[in-house]
């Protein structure tokens, strides 16, 4: 029985994670501690890296973010280590081993990803799913004072973007995903990148119409500190009050931001004060969840989300 069952309850609890990269890696490694069933929902705008070459090369949506949600979840810790391999020398230098593997099952499934992935979740013994937000490559651009800038990887590398879209602008949803969000019991937003790696998600409009109806809670865990970069001198303030000015339909039941010592590394830490965030959620809950050096500790985060869903 997951952690988080609330007392009374017989049915399998679900979550959904929405997210990418390592971010949302540390929500997926606390929600199997709350829940019986996770669906991770990854981003699939990167264009960098041995994702961008193979989206490139192969004309395939690029599955690093997606392998890394599915070794966040893997059960087989060994299995995890080697497909999260990444090659140092010759024609494959830079690729990960996970990578080729899941553009080799979909090739396999007939171009079907969600099959291959559901594939390599069988073979991980991941404890639910791992899903694309949306079922065709996708762009992202951004304009700052300077001008246009395209790519995810450059955009990551930007500071002080003004606005951030995607080409399409309405990409059709996995179908498999949204049915995930109209199921979960707790839906979370985060933390990432807030412009790499969230945005792309909500930027979607059939997500954010199913995040809505979703009978859960939505919970956005807010970032430990700005990103050298994107949210380079944007405060929490800053960064909640851009993720609403993209989504202005966004709805959150929970933000869920870190209370306690300062993270160590880049960036500065992002202060979170209860009355001023108190304008961009329902509730405001703070909690240290910070794991003695510079991440989420998914175990400290599995216990905030289990008093949030047991109410």
């Amino acid at each position: 029985m997951a952690a988080g069952r609330a007392a009374g309850r017989d049915e399998a609890t679900r979550a959904v994670a929405i997210g990418g990269g390592h971010g949302t890696a540390r929500t997926l490694r606390a929600l199997p501690q709350v829940v019986d069933q996770v669906t991770a929902i990854v981003t699939v705008a990167d264009d960098g890296g041995s994702s961008g070459r193979l989206r490139r090369d192969l004309d395939v949506l690029p599955p690093g973010d997606l392998r890394m949600a599915l070794t966040a979840l893997a059960r087989d810790p060994e299995l995890a280590r080697l497909i999260d391999f990444r090659f140092s020398q010759g024609e494959l230098a830079g690729h990960s081993l996970g990578n080729l593997i899941l553009v080799a099952l979909q090739s396999l499934a007939d171009g079907d990803l969600v099959a291959a992935l559901d594939r390599c979740a069988e073979l991980l013994d991941v404890p639910g799913r791992v899903l694309p937000c949306t079922t065709i490559p996708v762009t992202l651009h951004a304009t700052t004072a300077d001008g246009v800038v395209t790519g995810q990887g450059a955009i990551a590398a930007t500071p002080r973007l003004q606005r951030i879209w995607l080409d399409p602008s309405d990409p059709p949803p996995s179908k498999e995903a949204i049915a995930a969000i109209e199921q979960a019991d707790l839906v979370v937003l985060g933390p990432g990148s807030l412009y790499t790696s969230l945005l792309p998600n909500l930027l979607v409009p059939d997500v954010v119409a199913a995040l809505r109806r979703a009978p859960g809670p939505v919970v956005l865990v807010s970032n430990l500190r700005e990103q050298p970069g994107e949210t380079e001198g944007m405060t929490l303030i800053d960064q909640l009050s851009a993720l609403h000015e993209h989504v202005d339909d966004l709805h959150i039941d929970v933000l869920l931001a870190h209370d306690g010592p300062p993270p160590s590394g880049g960036g500065a830490p992002l202060l979170a004060d209860a009355t001023a965030l108190a304008d961009h959620a329902e509730r405001v809950v703070l909690e240290d969840l910070l794991d003695g050096a510079d991440g989420h500790d998914p175990a400290r985060l599995a216990a905030a989300l289990a008093q949030l869903l047991d109410g």
